[in-house]
């Protein structure tokens, strides 16, 4: 009895590939590198910073005044589509970064104070008898360009509150190479990933090598049309001491029962769950880039890492050590020592506040050169 075998060919096993499929995936791969520029990226990008006002994200005691001129990080990349015909990060897109990373900054600082603001119930007082919104409006930005960032490259937006004066907060960001530093501690939320390579590069002759760009903002809290204070905002988010004399008026003010929440405990719940979502498919991609990166490095380092093994658990302990004396202490920033601290940064933010004064050289008497047309 024979049994008459079929050829085998090979290509009976090849998955067929089309043109269609290949231009699916190159799209699809090309969308996911340029998210950041994609329509309404920009508003998914500040409603996840909206969520440091939902009780669940926030620190279980609050900021206090000892964190009040400290830093928020961001981390952010350079996309493709945010090249310019240098290809480096457009000098325009930074502007988009920064509303990004304000936005972050305030809702993490103020989110005691907005509460106040949103969900106490009429009243004649500070805040008026309006129910309106509270809102935090932009009045002017500058930004200053020191380094190009490259196609691609990772960099991180520091952002911390620089000074107030009557109306305005001003807040000072700088956009920082990644790798390169790293602060002491992070004394108000951990942070839910910190690549271990954070800040131990040593190719860096000076801190200001590592900035790309720093911006100055100016901003104003208004519910309604009506002016809020900054110093009452800050008051009432706990973040200002009380003037000598007005102790018992701020512990009044931060006190004092609120009406009933407009956000229930149910709506914060479904509002985070994609963030939440979106946050642990990117803890998972950054372990995973952190671990290929570490084997990498160990073995080209693994000698020199046996000979500073000493040093390095020295180095640790310390370290542990500077960050307990570290820790933020709620008593020590009196309100003359914030008050200090404010002064010192209007010497700053003054240049800013000065360029009011551009809208009174704008004059129609005059002649022009041409009428042109942009594409929109």
């Amino acid at each position: 009895m024979s049994v008459n075998a079929e050829p085998f060919h090979l290509a009976q096993f090849w998955i067929p590939i089309s043109w269609s499929l290949i231009w699916k995936v190159f799209i699809t791969f090309l969308l996911l590198i340029n998210f950041k520029s994609l329509p309404f990226a920009w508003h998914i990008r500040l409603l996840r910073g909206y969520r440091c006002l939902l009780r669940s994200n926030r620190s279980k005691d609050g900021a206090s005044p000892a964190q009040l001129f400290q830093p928020l990080i961001l981390s952010s990349g350079n996309s493709l589509c945010e090249l310019d015909y240098n290809l480096h990060k457009s000098n325009s897109t930074y502007f988009a970064d920064l509303d990004i990373a304000r936005a972050h900054l305030m809702c993490t600082l103020f989110s005691s104070g907005v509460d106040y603001a949103r969900n106490a119930r009429k009243r004649i007082g500070i805040l008026g008898v309006s129910d309106d919104l509270i809102g935090l409006a932009l009045g002017a930005v500058s930004c200053t360009f020191r380094k190009e960032v490259k196609p691609f490259q990772s960099y991180e937006i520091w952002t911390r509150v620089l000074s107030w004066d009557d109306k305005w907060i001003y807040t000072v960001t700088h956009f920082v190479r990644k790798d390169t530093v790293r602060p002491r501690s992070f004394t108000l939320l951990p942070p839910t990933h910190y690549s271990p390579r954070q800040g131990k590069l040593q190719d860096l002759a000076r801190k200001e090598d590592a900035i790309f760009a720093s911006a100055l903002s100016k901003c104003v809290w208004k519910k309604g049309r009506r002016t809020v204070c900054p110093e009452i905002m800050l008051q009432v988010s706990g973040l200002l001491p009380p003037r000598p004399g007005q102790e018992d008026y701020v512990a009044s003010l931060r006190n004092e029962p609120l009406g009933s929440l407009t956000m229930s405990k149910q709506f914060e719940e479904i509002y985070d769950l994609p963030f939440k979502l979106v946050a642990k498919i990117e803890s998972c991609w950054d372990t995973l880039k952190d671990q290929f990166s570490l084997d990498t490095e160990d073995i080209e380092q693994d000698e020199e890492g046996r000979i500073r093994n000493g040093k390095t658990r020295r180095q640790s302990q310390q370290q542990r050590t500077e960050s307990q004396h570290t820790r933020p202490n709620r008593d020590a920033w009196t309100w003359e020592r914030v008050e200090q601290e404010r002064l010192r940064g209007m010497e700053i933010a003054r240049g800013l506040a000065e360029m009011d004064r551009l809208h009174g050289e704008f004059t129609a008497d005059t002649d022009a050169l041409a009428l042109r047309r942009d594409l929109w």
